[in-house]
């Protein structure tokens, strides 16, 4: 970058004062070795810093009680985080303290230039949102849609596109007509009326997954799944029905919508280049990024694919109307640029912060922008970028309290598996060691159609200040690298998949990394099942574990899907198993059949509400644990919250949580 744009730094001192002021005030301080519990896992002081569409103002996530790291109970009214609306002409800070009320906000968005609208969830651990809106100045305050759960499905309604043409309305899809199925309707953001614009026609078994909408906020098309197939409807106008475009197998080449051109005739997919009778024009394993006709149904070009990683979308100027970037996740977030000016600015940018990764969030004249910045060591940070004068003015950071001297590098790792597989990871070791004989925690990621990234995790952080190494591996079936490395999970759940799991650790022993003899296994959702995998199926290699919301009984997970995820029941039978032709496979890989073999110290915590992985998962392992003369506070730990779901959110429960953790791996690792 040039200096010219670092120099900015100290421009208009006297704003950038005020600004940090409110958010670094009563930091409090570190100490040498041992970083507290609530450093690592206090609600962020700063987030979610987003530019109205004019660029006038800025709107924030703040805690009411200001830029502390302080702990409260759910029942205290500083415990809330609030909207802040910072108005950039005047330099005037507003509160918005009535969004203070009602529940946590979740996340919030720019309806129009001086309306904001944001989602509560009524009930902690249930996944529906109430939809709110407020005026920038604190007025009009409004629930305009209420979140709950009917029939055993989240209803409520979530913004698709805000209609810049029409300021009292926006389209949100809606799932008001009956649980099952999200219809388009176009809201209005001060009465909370809607008017249906696009109803799901409900063909055959089809459940619509989402709607293709144009840059002019035209519906035209959707993705529905039926089973072992998704299916791609489009129209060409408003005024036409939706007629089947594609049918693709599931797992195998297909494509999916991004997002449309400013001339809408032609779309952006990710996947596979499909022709309408099924043949693969230009076969490849990874997802790729292809520019498509709607009109003349047919591939115009290739936009970008890489031979390891699936390409993940396209950002597209509101300004010029075309395409600026393709972005995609390797061993860390990357970009391929399609605009030289956006190019310049953004690697003009990364120079000013070495190290770290760089992200713009612009305004829709594209003269500012909201510049977020992290790394694996950098919890987060803001500024605000002034095309007119090159000037950065920094906003805060999301954790001030966090010093970053004393975190320890994310260091990105690859080994080979077993049978050739090529597995891809994340290794932190404490700052400072020699990385050598280390005890060390594995801990496998959730999904498992997820991945683990690279960046600042609040987890391998507060490990790694106790002096452990962690190993982040993302085994067979993880996402983002291609079909086959998807597909090789299938049926693999407690097999290859675990194994992966295992030729990590022995990678992490082999390279000296790792202490054999001082080696936990820790995870969440998935992650559970793996830990519970690993200490009944190599119940040798790790010394204690921690199953956080685990799956334990594959055959309860199969008899017992949650009815909005019925839908996946087919592709269940392929991932996981069928209980029809394959129930020994699924007995044979369920831990909780062979909780005799369990020989170490087990951790298990889940929340009462979790609709995903059901609590009798952590009731019938305690019920079996006990069976086979196990004792807790001495064999096994139980921390079950009443009020928490797939997660402990509140911040109280989160600290506590982490507390116990801190105690357990002293005790046994």
């Amino acid at each position: 970058m040039s200096t010219n744009l670092k120099n900015t730094l100290i421009k208009l001192h006297g704003f950038t004062f005020i600004l940090l002021a409110f958010f670094i005030a009563n930091i409090p301080s570190l100490d040498a070795n041992e970083i507290s519990v609530e450093e690592f896992f206090c609600d962020s002081s700063l987030s979610g810093v987003t530019l109205s569409p004019d660029g006038s103002k800025y709107a924030a996530l703040v805690p009411i009680s200001g830029g502390t790291c302080s702990i409260e109970e759910d029942n205290d009214p500083k415990a809330a985080r609030v909207l802040l609306v910072m108005d950039l002409k005047t330099g005037k800070p507003t509160l918005l303290s009535g969004t203070a009320d009602n529940a946590r906000i979740s996340s919030f968005f720019w309806l129009t230039n001086d309306r904001i609208g944001f989602y509560k969830q009524p009930t902690r651990g249930l996944d529906a949102y109430d939809f709110w809106a407020i005026n920038s100045d604190g007025k009009k305050l409004k629930r305009l849609v209420p979140g709950k759960w009917e029939d055993g499905y989240p209803t409520g309604a979530s913004l698709v596109f805000r209609m810049d043409d029409d300021p009292d309305h926006v389209l949100v899809s809606y799932n008001k007509r009956r649980p099952k199925y999200s219809d388009i309707y176009k809201l209005n953001i001060f009465s909370g009326r809607t008017t249906a614009v696009a109803i799901d026609p409900v063909l055959g078994n089809d459940t619509l997954l989402s709607w293709a909408i144009d840059q002019q906020g035209v519906v035209r098309g959707y993705y529905a799944v039926d089973g072992l197939y998704y299916k791609l409807y489009h129209r060409n106008s408003a005024n036409e029905d939706f007629k089947l475009l594609r049918t693709f197998k599931f797992q195998e080449p297909s494509f999916v919508p991004q997002d449309y051109d400013y001339d809408p005739r032609y779309l952006y997919v990710v996947g596979q280049p499909v022709d309408k009778n099924g043949n693969v024009l230009e076969s490849s394993d990874t997802d790729a990024l292809w520019k498509y006709d709607t009109y003349e149904d047919k591939f115009v070009e290739k936009i970008f694919s890489h031979p390891t990683y699936d390409v993940g979308g396209i950002a597209i100027s509101d300004k010029t109307k075309k395409p600026v970037l393709v972005g995609y996740a390797g061993e860390k977030i990357e970009y391929v640029y399609l605009d030289k000016e956006y190019e310049n600015l953004q690697k003009s940018l990364e120079m000013t912060f070495p190290g770290s990764k760089v992200s713009m969030s612009m305004d829709l004249e594209e003269t500012k922008a909201i510049v977020s910045v992290y790394s694996d060591t950098k919890p987060g940070e803001y500024y605000l970028f002034d095309k007119s004068n090159s000037s950065l003015i920094p906003l805060g950071k999301s954790r001030p309290w966090v010093n970053e001297e004393l975190m320890s590098p994310m260091q990105p790792i690859t080994f080979t598996a077993r049978d050739g597989m090529e597995i891809r990871g994340y290794l932190t070791v404490p700052k400072d060691s020699d990385g050598k004989n280390l005890p060390l925690i594995v801990n496998p990621h959730g999904g498992p159609n997820a991945r683990d990234m690279w960046g600042f995790n609040s987890e391998h952080q507060f490990f790694a200040n106790r002096g452990y190494a962690v190993l982040s591996i993302n085994f067979r079936g993880s996402s983002g690298y291609g079909r086959s490395h998807t597909n090789s999970a299938n049926k693999e759940w407690g097999g290859a998949m675990q194994d992966d799991i295992t030729d990590g650790l022995n990678w992490a022993i082999n390279s000296g990394i790792a202490d054999p003899d001082r080696v936990c296994i820790y995870g969440a959702s998935y992650g559970g099942y793996a830990v519970m995998a690993g200490i009944t199926f190599t119940p040798d290699l790790y010394k204690c574990a921690v199953n956080y919301v685990g799956v334990t009984d594959l055959e309860m997970m199969l008899k017992n899907t949650p009815e909005v995820w019925e839908i996946w029941d087919e592709q269940q039978k392929v991932e996981v198993g069928d209980l029809n032709t394959d129930l020994e496979l699924i007995r044979e890989r369920s831990p909780i059949n062979y909780v005799d073999r369990i020989n170490v110290p087990l951790y298990i915590v889940h929340g009462v509400r979790d609709w995903r992985v059901d609590i009798e998962h952590a009731r019938k392992l305690r019920r079996e644990l006990e069976k086979n003369g196990k004792v807790e506070g001495q064999d096994f730990y139980w921390l079950v919250k009443a009020d928490e779901g797939h997660g402990f959110v509140g911040e109280a429960n989160r600290v506590e949580l982490y507390k116990e953790l801190d105690k357990f791996f002293k005790k046994y690792l």
